[in-house]
């Protein structure tokens, strides 16, 4: 419920008694397993990554399955769930980073080691990408790799601030577009 409530609302825009109410939860246990409000955050901070490395970033390793097609089902799969959800929400991390980032050390560095998470599945792929002899000679991947990640959540950004996952499939397509180039065939 938490997790749920911070995605919508933000974290400052979610109170406790909001995450009572939601959960069901009376606030002697909640603070029997939870110190404060920033601890109940990080723990559904933890929640989200697990989903996100279980749901998202299992398209980028999936073992026999060319890199290409990886980063290409991982960016479909995120244009795929905006339309399910209406563009509503956005990307839970990058949320969370663009209203904790500057105020809220804790929260900026572990959001940072998940988006590092994520980059380093996408240079993985790129990696092997590379190996296989289909990723252009002399490509910079840790550089396409933020790119590709950066483009991503502008994308996601995009798509909920217009409310229309049409903008941000399209900004998915031109950035496919994009990577065409990098791509021997």
């Amino acid at each position: 419920a938490a997790g749920r409530l911070i995605h919508l609302r933000g974290f400052h825009n979610t109170s406790v008694g909001d995450i009572l109410r939601e959960s069901g939860v009376g606030k002697g246990n909640l603070y029997y397993y939870f110190k404060s409000k920033d601890d109940l955050g990080y723990a559904a901070l933890d929640r989200m990554l697990g989903r996100i490395q279980e749901e998202v970033l299992e398209r980028l390793s999936a073992s026999g399955v060319d890199p290409w097609k990886q980063v290409e089902s991982f960016l479909d799969s995120a244009v795929e769930r905006a339309r399910k959800e209406g563009c509503v929400g956005g990307c839970p991390l990058g949320n969370l980073a663009l209203e904790m980032s500057d105020i809220h050390e804790g929260f900026r560095t572990r959001l940072s080691d998940g988006f590092l998470q994520v980059r380093s599945k996408i240079q993985s792929a790129l990696d092997r990408a590379n190996r296989e002899g289909t990723l252009r000679d002399g490509t910079d991947i840790p550089r396409l790799a933020n790119f590709i990640l950066a483009a991503f959540e502008g994308a996601f950004m995009m798509g909920k601030l217009h409310r229309d996952a049409e903008v941000m499939a399209s900004v998915v397509d031109e950035l496919k577009a994009h990577l065409v180039h990098y791509r021997v065939v």
